[in-house]
């Protein structure tokens, strides 16, 4: 009987335990799985809040770059003895003119996935070393190599405007602020083929009394070839103190055998505005370029020749390279009543307009603008607001087209980061930007013609439609 008592009570016992083992184990396993999935679901939501937050930092200072920029000079064309920053070929693309609402490049892009500093540049390295040990040649020194590097690279952007800007190209251009420069005196600009074309000799200046004509190409200077050379090199070779010589190697269209020209550099002033009254008290002013005394100098001349009577205006932007935002507006707003000047975009997300005001000198008397393929950046936002608005009519060629915005950064070494921020739209949604102004009525003139037909045209134009 004890027996069976004992065999009774022992049975519930042993499952009462195992019952309570399992429940732990269960328990424990729960808790377990509970704490692991807290850590793993914790790592994940931290680096999603990284992640959102890096990106959120990106854009912001992608947006505060841009708003700072509106102010800073966007050099476009350059001289041969003066100052400028992207040329005409402007410096310039291929897009075509229409409505952007579709265009993919208005859409916001996707935020860059990788880390610049995160290159490993042990291969860089790893071939320079190879080169040292091996190469049957001279080596160049290592900062040849380091902004041949950075040029390089700059290269994969596919956009001739983001560039780098060797420090002793850079100290010239900032010299030449001013606008006093040393040099032949001769606009010119690199095509699209790369090549360096003289746009323009200036009137009485070395290079128009040595003979050299628009549409000349430069092929070597001091004997040297430039094929191997930027344009920013080519414009140091050109360039130098005043008194000294620089002889050129011409390709001129027409003419079978290279011209070679030896000019005297010197030191002289570019006229920011040039004006005078034309026969029928037509008001004749030329703009050189978008410096930040434009709107100043284009007031004074059009208030003297007002008081002069003048009845009419012919505005001038031909070779024209461009230069500030801000003196580009300005001077719309001079010919413009309340209107839209043009927008401002980028893949950021900015979307900035600017827009001209009432009750300025110009506003009232017939217009004209006379344009051409060296007029760039400024010079066809105000070409393309005057058009769109239906203030005057446009004559001459279709111009440059460059229709973007560079931020210019001074490096540690002096050398210059010009990075392109933005494009610009005409007040019809039309973009600049390679494809550049159709005047309305266009008429094509030889580098070598005796008289300004365009200059013509619009005097012609003017008078009969009074």
């Amino acid at each position: 009987m004890s027996y069976d008592t004992n065999s009774t009570d022992q049975a519930p016992r042993s499952n009462r335990t195992m019952i309570f083992i399992v429940a732990v184990a269960g328990l424990l396993l729960c808790l377990g799985t509970a704490v692991a999935g807290f850590a793993i679901g914790r790592a994940t939501a931290t680096n999603q809040t990284i992640t959102e937050t890096l990106t959120e930092l990106r854009e912001v200072t992608r947006e505060v770059e841009v708003t700072r920029e509106v102010e800073v000079p966007v050099v476009v064309g350059t001289e041969a003895g003066e100052n400028a920053a992207e040329e005409p070929v402007e410096e310039a693309g291929d897009t075509a003119v229409g409505d952007t609402s579709g265009d993919r490049e208005n859409e916001p892009t996707a935020p860059r996935l990788e880390d610049i500093e995160a290159i490993d540049f042990e291969l860089f390295f790893e071939a320079w070393e190879l080169v040292e040990e091996e190469f049957d040649g001279e080596i160049p020194l290592n900062q040849e190599i380091l902004y041949s590097a950075i040029e390089g690279s700059l290269d994969t952007l596919d956009d001739e405007y983001t560039r780098f800007v060797r420090p002793e190209v850079a100290a010239r251009l900032r010299e030449d602020a001013g606008g006093s420069v040393e040099g032949i005196g001769a606009f010119v600009r690199e095509t699209e083929e790369g090549l360096f074309e003289i746009v323009r000799p200036i009137p009485d200046q070395p290079a128009d009394l040595a003979g050299l004509l628009p549409g000349d190409i430069v092929t070597a200077v001091d004997g040297e070839s430039v094929d191997d050379l930027s344009f920013d090199e080519v414009i140091l070779r050109v360039r130098g103190p005043r008194g000294t010589d620089v002889t050129l190697t011409i390709r001129r269209e027409g003419v079978e055998d290279p011209l070679e020209f030896t000019i005297t550099r010197v030191r002289f002033e570019i006229a920011t505005v040039e004006s005078e009254m034309l026969e029928g008290n037509i008001a004749y002013i030329k703009l050189t370029t978008f410096d930040q005394t434009a709107t100043e100098k284009t007031v004074e001349a059009l208030q003297d020749l007002l008081d002069q009577g003048a009845e009419s205006i012919i505005f001038d932007l031909r070779d024209n390279p461009g230069g500030f935002l801000n003196q580009s507006i300005s001077i719309a707003d001079l010919f413009l009543t309340d209107s839209v000047v043009l927008y401002e975009r980028n893949s950021a997300g900015l979307d900035q307009t600017f827009r001209a005001e009432d009750g300025d000198l110009g506003e009232g008397l017939p217009l004209v603008v006379l344009v051409n393929g060296g007029s760039a950046s400024a010079s066809e936002i105000v070409a393309g607001a005057i058009q769109d608005n239906g203030r005057a009519v446009l004559i001459g060629d279709v111009t440059f087209g460059k229709g973007s915005v560079q931020q210019v950064h001074q490096l540690s070494d002096g050398s210059e980061m010009r990075v392109t921020i933005a494009r610009w739209y005409t007040p019809n949604n039309n973009t600049i930007d390679q494809a550049g102004v159709t005047p309305d009525i266009i008429v094509e003139m030889e580098f070598d013609a005796e008289e300004d037909i365009q200059l013509s045209g619009a005097i012609e134009y003017l008078q009969t439609s009074e």
